[in-house]
């Protein structure tokens, strides 16, 4: 009789505890217990861990259609950001443009706040939070980030394209608050990735020679050089490269995803497969070996 009630309390302990044990073995160190004493109020992120952040880089520096914007659109805005973003990481967006790196700000810079219905994260602690309250604050975070997505797409001109000095600029300062005391970083940079500046220019570097034969109006970038031939011929850029990539601690643990915008009008639409190899190879110069390039889909015909 004893041993039957002591396999009962055992197992009724096991049922009461177990799942809220496995739930909190799930969240991570710091993953805030309660919004209402854990989190800041202004920008909706753990007063004391550092979770996540995701930053998206995009490029405006050349003219874009609105099917592209369309594509877009669905990956760095709406549902696809909610899912692909845990509770608590931080959200930047920011914009390649005809500002220097060291004067552009972010267009947003917040936490991405828990939805109060799911699983994890999302949960409800009903200790301490109420449904209603947290579905509300969600709410409102929610309504920032479409606020953000209405006024986002704005095309603009710019005499250079900075690619790589904005992405320098993102790892190596500290204002852009992107170290590596974030247990997961992610940049998300939207991009034809044709670096055009006064030190290297890809639109050159990027013509094959049968391209060059071709009356100038009529040449397009259709097929890169390699990085190692890039570095040999561009030796300002290879001195600059050495002098102002980031040191390992600033790449530790960074994933990097890239979505590739073709531009019919300024490059050949298989120019993504030789440039793909290309910028792969000056990460990895960089230090830099978790990237992604998603090509965009073709949208004319």
């Amino acid at each position: 009789m004893f041993k039957s009630f002591k396999n009962f309390s055992i197992l009724l302990f096991v049922f009461l505890f177990w799942p809220l044990s496995l739930n909190s073995a799930s969240l991570p160190d710091g993953f805030p217990k309660c919004f209402n004493s854990d989190i800041s109020k202004s920008n909706f992120c753990p007063l004391n861990a550092k979770l996540g952040h995701k930053i998206f880089l995009v490029d405006f520096t050349s003219r874009w259609e609105q099917p592209q914007i369309d594509w877009v659109k669905g990956r760095i805005f709406g549902d696809a950001l909610i899912s692909d973003t845990a509770p608590y990481h931080k959200i930047s967006y920011l914009k390649i443009n005809k500002n220097p790196p060291h004067s552009q700000k972010f267009v947003y810079s917040k936490c991405r706040f828990k939805k109060g219905t799911g699983s994890g994260g999302d949960k409800v602690n009903k200790k301490c939070e109420g449904i209603d309250q947290v579905k509300n604050i969600f709410g409102q975070w929610k309504t920032q980030i479409n606020d953000v997505e209405k006024g986002f797409f704005q095309n603009e001109k710019a005499d250079q394209s900075l690619i790589y000095e904005y992405i320098v600029h993102i790892l190596r300062e500290s204002g852009a608050d992107f170290g590596n005391d974030y247990k997961e970083r992610e940049l998300v940079i939207v991009s034809d990735l044709m670096q055009y500046s006064k030190r290297v220019n890809f639109f050159k570097h990027c013509k094959s020679a049968a391209m060059l034969l071709k009356p100038k109006k009529q040449q397009k970038a259709d097929k890169c050089k390699s990085f190692a031939r890039l570095i040999k011929k561009e030796k300002s850029f290879a001195n600059y490269l050495d002098a102002t990539k980031p040191n390992s601690s600033m790449v530790k643990g960074l994933k990097v995803k890239v979505l590739f915008i073709n531009h019919a009008y300024e490059h050949e639409q298989d120019l993504y497969v030789t440039l793909e190899k290309l910028w792969k190879d000056m990460f990895a110069y960089m230090g830099i070996n978790n990237v992604e390039i998603v090509p965009q889909i073709d949208f004319k015909s």
